[in-house]
């Protein structure tokens, strides 16, 4: 026998608030901190956003590729000879691609180097050059 729609038991769970939460619905988690040794600090970064910047080139190129390599085979799929009668057109595709995607490089390697230490090292080094430059009276 089938329970009829009418027969089912009523949910009583308790109403509750649910815990705040990320945008994707999990509860949200502190990010750790990340632990330095004293004279090192600063190095480390420089090592993080230059390999941060390395993958972005990476990724780049292999989009570019990619792009490359798919309008490449429609147009030998299309045509006679089409990869080769389509060969400037689709390299230009790949390297646009490359490039639209290779576009935040500089901004990666400047909020890189916008470091506290990094502008420190600045000051001190415009101040010795006016010292060299500055005339001796």
């Amino acid at each position: 026998m089938v329970p009829d729609e009418h027969d089912t038991i009523p949910d009583t769970t308790p109403v509750t608030t649910p815990p705040l939460s990320s945008a994707a619905g999990q509860p949200h988690e502190r990010k750790k901190k990340r632990k330095y040794s004293k004279g090192l600090k600063e190095l480390q970064q420089l090592e993080r956003t230059l390999s941060k910047t390395s993958n972005r080139v990476a990724h780049a190129v292999a989009k570019g590729m990619a792009t490359y390599r798919k309008r490449s085979n429609e147009s030998a799929v299309k045509k006679r000879d089409g990869s080769l009668r389509d060969l400037a057109v689709n390299v230009a595709a790949g390297l646009g691609k490359t490039l639209r995607v290779l576009s935040g490089v500089p901004s990666d390697l400047a909020k890189g180097l916008n470091t506290k230490g990094a502008r420190k090292r600045a000051r001190r080094q415009v101040k010795v050059a006016s010292r060299i430059v500055r005339p001796q009276y």
